[in-house]
């Protein structure tokens, strides 16, 4: 007969018990975690920079594991290090008063916003060179890997989910956005603290949605493979009604309480939610695949990794900043 135990499990254990163990588990974990994340992103400032923190450095050390999978040898003390210093680039809060005391930036809504990209920019810059000058003085692999792995790792976690914590502290300033968040109702100008907060968890939903809708459709409808080679669940029918379902649920957000937004914005952020939502997941199942690996750890029982749960994340979260820096806030 053959063998039903999954690894990881006591022998005796059916498949049927792993998967009820599993469900349970998963439940568990959301009860204690989602209050965690939650009041986080509401108390906003240093605990929601923390949780970020956490969250960033746990992803970063598993995608440095997939990558040693595959032979490279990241330096993971450098990678953790400024990828701590990109996510307190992104502390606008704090780092909008730096700018305009130290280098005189001049208090207007773009000069800031640039200020911004050129302080994460001068982040990542140093710490392409640290990890170059780094891997002339090891010896162990190969160079050219072990240094596009480091710097790959820390772009694509730490810079993309710092971006996150950038959203959050968008309006924490006083001095960006003001005229753009009157326009709308002066009243916001009081609790501009929390546009922020209510847009990440907006996000957050919508993506949430996105996962809900593709998967029903996926199981009740699919009938075309989305990209079989990478997720050969994942059909086009589930990936059209995802991308939907995050559109419906920013419309939603935006009529209920982000004012500062336009139907078109909440649209337009519904799809980045539900498109690259979608794309992130795919693009690190590609990756788990290469390395041969099912999930990134088994550090959230009945979910995986930190990388697991934040993957979809990882595109979104940059993109929904840039179109609110430069596209929203700049009319």
């Amino acid at each position: 007969m053959a063998d039903t135990t999954s690894p990881g499990w006591p022998r005796g254990i059916t498949q049927f018990e792993q998967r009820h163990g599993n469900a349970t588990m998963r439940v568990v974990s959301g009860i204690l975690g989602i209050p965690i994340v939650l009041g986080a992103i509401w108390l906003g400032g240093w605990a929601f920079f923390l949780l970020m923190a956490i969250i960033s450095t746990g992803a970063l050390l598993e995608f440095y594991w997939i990558t040693e999978k595959r032979g490279a040898l990241p330096n993971k003390k450098l990678g953790v290090i400024f990828g701590l210093l990109l996510a307190l680039a992104f502390m606008h809060g704090v780092t909008d008063r730096l700018l305009l005391d130290i280098f005189h930036v001049r208090p207007d809504d773009l000069a800031v916003m640039l200020a911004r990209f050129t302080l994460a920019f001068g982040v990542l810059l140093i710490f392409a060179i640290a990890v170059m000058i780094d891997q002339m003085f090891r010896k162990e692999g190969s160079p050219i890997i072990n240094t596009m792995a480091t710097l790959a790792g820390v772009t694509y976690i730490s810079l993309f989910l710092s971006t996150l914590i950038g959203l959050r502290q968008l309006f924490t300033s006083e001095l960006p956005f003001r005229h753009y968040i009157e326009r709308f109702d002066a009243t916001l100008l009081s609790r501009t603290d929390r546009l922020g907060a209510l847009t990440v968890l907006a996000i957050m939903v919508a993506i949430w949605t996105c996962d809900s809708f593709a998967y029903y459709a996926g199981r009740g409808f699919g009938r075309h493979k989305l990209f079989e080679r990478v997720s050969p669940k994942k059909t086009w029918e589930g990936s059209v009604a995802g991308a939907i379902g995050g559109a419906a649920a920013m419309i939603g957000m935006q009529q209920w309480f982000l004012p500062y937004l336009t139907v078109w914005d909440a649209v337009v952020i519904g799809l980045i939610a539900g498109v690259f939502g979608q794309l992130g997941d795919l693009a690190e199942s590609h990756m788990k695949r290469d390395a041969g690996v099912k999930d990134s750890s088994q550090i959230i029982p009945g979910h995986g990794g930190i990388f697991d749960r934040f993957d979809s994340l990882l595109f979104v979260a940059p993109l929904v900043y840039i179109y609110l820096n430069f596209i929203v806030l700049t009319r």
